[in-house]
């Protein structure tokens, strides 16, 4: 899906009402998730404790050494870890590599990698950067979820190797409210 993957293919797991979502080998098809183990997905900038409202600048990366991966992808989401519906908002932040998708269900938006935005021809791997607004009001721990294609870049979805943190299904990243905040929502 070198246009985006469908909404809801960020491996966010089963709960309150809400059924698992698929990763990105529901599509990729060749190769289990972490098939070989040398890829790498990396979300950095997510604070430790997020201010509601505040306005956070992340970035996401996918490596692989292999020099036929040449072309690159991910989808993630941030969701509340109590009810995993959708926490906060993304921003997009550069329009030639990224865009926000969507979700139906549990009010979730994606960021996803844009047409252009998946590297084609990069060996090693590649890093898109995009915002995340904290929820107003806080809702306690939020959780990162996402994946990564390391595509070998044939115009097929064979042979492509996805990515998402060990044991499955496991966040990138959490955050929890800041205990201000938490204090300050309590005596509401």
């Amino acid at each position: 899906s070198s246009t985006a993957p469908q909404p809801g293919s960020a491996g966010v797991p089963r709960g309150n009402g809400f059924e698992a979502e698929p990763n990105c080998t529901s599509c990729h098809t060749g190769f289990p998730l972490n098939s070989d183990g040398r890829g790498i997905l990396k979300l950095d900038g997510v604070p430790k404790r997020y201010v509601p409202g505040q306005r956070y600048t992340l970035s996401l990366s996918i490596s692989h050494p292999d020099e036929e991966r040449r072309r690159w992808g991910f989808q993630l989401t941030v969701v509340s870890a109590k009810t995993l519906a959708g926490a906060g908002a993304f921003a997009v932040t550069d329009e030639r590599n990224t865009q926000l998708i969507r979700g139906t269900v549990g009010n979730r938006e994606y960021m996803s990698h844009s047409y252009y935005g998946t590297g084609v021809g990069e060996a090693g791997g590649h890093t898109w950067t995009f915002d995340w607004i904290a929820p107003k009001p806080a809702v306690g721990r939020v959780a990162f979820y996402g994946v990564g294609n390391a595509s070998n870049l044939d115009g097929s979805k064979e042979g492509d190797r996805i990515y998402a943190p060990m044991p499955v299904p496991k966040p990138l990243a959490v955050s929890d409210a800041a205990k201000k905040s938490v204090a300050k929502e309590a005596a509401r």
